[in-house]
């Protein structure tokens, strides 16, 4: 079962993942406007268009933002203020990941669709594609995750999902498992 199936009311922020980890409103979901595919992750996030959206966005994207939304059919969405927004979410570099992983039994989460996983995985990871954590499929509550995708861009997204299903202890790798091969 779909984990926002009887959800009336959300919050979006389709700011970029760095504005969202930095200072978001507490309670809201991140799906990035720019970057990311957001129709597809707004169609499959908030299946029931009849939802009450609050949207927070930039300025300048402001209006296809809410073309877009209202394209999709979706008929109660505003635009919110970002000024009282002041929550962030832990992030940590490549480089930090690797210090903390040499050290420490780090739990890591990959949000990774399986088809990803050729292309590597963090050793002892456990995988958990987004598309089953909106499906109601949740890691254990009792691990603090350092999560990635393969961007930031989803780890972003289910790291705000999770929270908001009161899963806190997390922390997004910035620039996802790109990055970090690309660091080797």
């Amino acid at each position: 079962m779909h984990i926002f199936t009887d959800r009336k009311h959300i919050i979006i922020d389709t700011r970029s993942p760095d504005e969202f980890l930095e200072h978001h409103i507490e309670d809201s979901v991140f799906v990035g406007f720019n970057g990311g595919n957001f129709k597809y992750w707004l169609e499959l996030l908030l299946p029931d268009k009849n939802a009450d959206i609050e949207v927070i966005t930039t300025a300048i994207d402001a209006d296809k933002v809410m073309t877009i939304i209202n394209d999709l059919g979706y008929i109660h969405a505003k635009l919110i203020n970002i000024e009282s927004a002041g929550v962030a979410l832990k992030h940590i570099s490549t480089d930090e990941f690797k210090k903390i992983s040499q050290h420490t039994e780090s739990s890591v989460l990959d949000v990774r669709e399986p088809d990803e996983y050729q292309q590597g995985s963090v050793n002892k990871s456990e995988k958990l594609p987004l598309s089953d954590i909106l499906q109601g499929k949740l890691p254990s509550e009792d691990k603090e995750y350092i999560v990635h995708c393969r961007s930031g861009y989803r780890s972003v997204i289910a790291m705000s999902i999770l929270k908001l299903l009161g899963r806190c202890k997390l922390i997004n790798l910035d620039g996802g498992y790109q990055q970090l091969i690309a660091k080797k």
